[in-house]
């Protein structure tokens, strides 16, 4: 064996090494330590009824307008709806499959561990608390959209009725 295949050798058992090492460090990486002090929402969809208490206490809590249609009417079940500038939070019923009774599913911003929301906004309007709520500063906001096209569940909602002062909605 010549030096330089020995050399060559060595070189590629170092390399192998070094990223054996680095890709098991990235999957059990112990510096991780979660998100302490995050809260959270919890929705189970197998107890969903459909009654809509969860968008008319969205409603009430973020101080919208009063629904065209009062939250005890559940025909606006019958159509898939998404979170707009007046409604931050939307129940939806899907059918499910060859089972008789219908799936609820509700629809609001999840404040995301990484959200891409945030990630999307170049004037940070998006920003994660260390409580691990996602707020929104409409006074950053420059109505770029970036937002609407990041989050995977479609919930900013751009205001386009005011477009000279953007502000993306969403419950906060």
């Amino acid at each position: 064996m010549t030096r330089r295949k020995f050399l060559g050798w060595m070189g590629a058992a170092i390399g192998a090494t070094t990223i054996t090492n680095q890709k098991t460090f990235a999957a059990t990486n112990k510096q991780f330590e979660g998100h302490p002090g995050s809260g959270g929402v919890l929705h189970d969809i197998t107890r969903c009824i459909g009654c809509r208490k969860c968008e008319e206490a969205c409603n009430k809590v973020n101080q919208l307008p009063a629904p065209e249609k009062p939250f005890d009417d559940l025909t606006l079940l019958d159509g898939v709806r998404r979170t707009d500038e007046k409604t931050y939070t939307v129940a939806n019923r899907f059918s499910n499959g060859s089972d008789t009774s219908p799936v609820y599913v509700k629809k609001q911003c999840n404040h995301c561990l990484e959200p891409a929301c945030a990630s999307a906004c170049f004037v940070k309007a998006f920003q994660k608390t260390k409580t691990g709520a996602v707020i929104y500063n409409a006074s950053l906001c420059v109505g770029c959209r970036y937002c609407m096209i990041a989050c995977p569940f479609n919930i900013p909602a751009y205001e386009y009725d005011n477009a000279f002062s953007p502000r993306v909605m969403k419950c906060t």
